[in-house]
């Protein structure tokens, strides 16, 4: 059994987690649900080692845990398969799955493949992976590492089979998600996070998603997409080409024709964990002097309704919160056309309103909004 005690965590601006206890058992699943901020990622980073709690401790099967990086969390049975997998894309599966493991388990790729990714060869490289697959071998990989507590950062759409499979083997199997249908259908329990604390723990058989709605966010309601924006069956490749015949033409066709775009992988693509807030915001103005591009910035983070340091790494950000500042930015740029891929990943009910309201300012003003091919 999983246990926390009374967790913290602080960071200068903003508290993120309040005192948080929980205790996750062998052989369940659990599905973290909240709105963006409310501390389900940083949570997750605390349980992987990638963030150390301000206070509290972990125990695991009443052992009290000692994890200073992700290292230590493996070594306790602890492995979390994140949002965007952090894969080598130009090498294939099999050498990816090589990485971090000890060299007796090198004999069990070959069983995983064939009951993960049946459809595909080990030689099979990275980048060639549909996102899903991509997600797939990051799984297997973290299944190399045999561990205890298995944690999933908004991952695509699973199976119920699947996610069963895994608990059956005895994993404690902890879901970082959106999704109030998944977190019913899939779980064993549900926890509610609001704003650092847990709001209520609670057997998914007697909660609804009408019920989660309400708890979270006092509203029952779907966001359906706006009318005004506009799907193209276009893809990200073909945006990006795009962007790059523009840069490449006459100074007035550039000016009419400039194209924003926000990718799918807002995590990697249009931002690093490791940027600084300032070199996020500032991506586009690198020539301008410091003290401009501060003043630039920090007019975007208010636009943007994030309160957060300058100098504060862009890791320290949760979704919702890096997804406003990527369009916000996009935004100062006055672009004729805003190429969005999968927009509302990750982002809660409040959150998706939120930029379809942002949206709607812009395409009044005379950008057209689209939505992109998913790949």
């Amino acid at each position: 059994m999983l246990e926390l005690k009374d967790i913290h965590v602080k960071y200068s601006y903003k508290t993120v987690l309040r005192g948080i206890n929980l205790t996750f058992e062998k052989g369940k699943i659990y599905s973290l649900l909240g709105e963006n901020g409310a501390g389900k990622s940083t949570l997750a980073h605390v349980l992987c080692g990638d963030i150390l709690p301000t206070s509290g401790e972990l125990l695991l099967d009443e052992k009290k845990l000692n994890i200073k990086n992700p290292k230590d969390a493996i070594k306790s049975g602890i492995v979390c398969v994140h949002q965007r997998p952090l894969l080598a894309p130009s090498v294939s599966i099999r050498e990816n799955l090589l990485i971090g493991i000890d060299k007796k388990e090198e004999v069990r790729i070959p069983q995983l493949m064939n009951l993960w990714l049946p459809e595909r060869k080990p030689s099979v490289l990275v980048k060639n992976l549909f996102p899903a697959e991509t997600f797939t071998v990051s799984l297997m990989g973290a299944l190399l590492k045999n561990p205890s507590v298995l944690i999933l950062d908004e991952p695509p759409e699973l199976a119920k089979e699947t996610l069963r499979k895994l608990s059956n083997s005895g994993l404690t199997v902890i879901i970082i998600t959106h999704s109030f249908k998944e977190a019913v259908e899939k779980s064993d329990e549900v926890v509610l996070l609001k704003e650092g604390i847990v709001l209520e723990k609670t057997p998914a058989s007697q909660i609804t998603e009408v019920d989660i709605k309400q708890k979270l966010f006092g509203l029952t309601k779907t966001v359906a997409q706006p009318d005004f924006i506009e799907e193209r069956d276009i893809t990200e490749e073909e945006v990006l080409n795009l962007r790059k015949e523009i840069v490449g033409s006459s100074p007035t066709m550039t000016h009419s024709r400039k194209i924003g775009y926000i990718p799918s992988d807002r995590t990697f693509r249009a931002s690093n964990p490791n940027l600084t807030i300032f070199q996020l915001c500032s991506a586009y103005h690198t020539s301008f002097k410091q003290n401009i591009l501060e003043k630039y910035s920090k007019e975007l983070l208010r636009k943007a309704e994030v309160n957060i340091k300058l100098y504060e790494k862009a890791s320290c950000l949760s979704g919702g919160m890096l997804q406003r500042i990527i369009l916000e930015r996009e935004i100062a740029e006055n672009p004729a056309e805003l190429y969005l891929f999968d927009p509302t990943h990750g982002l809660d009910v409040e959150a998706t309103e939120r930029l379809y309201s942002r949206l709607e300012a812009l395409a009044k003003n005379g950008t057209k909004v689209i939505i992109g091919k998913a790949e």
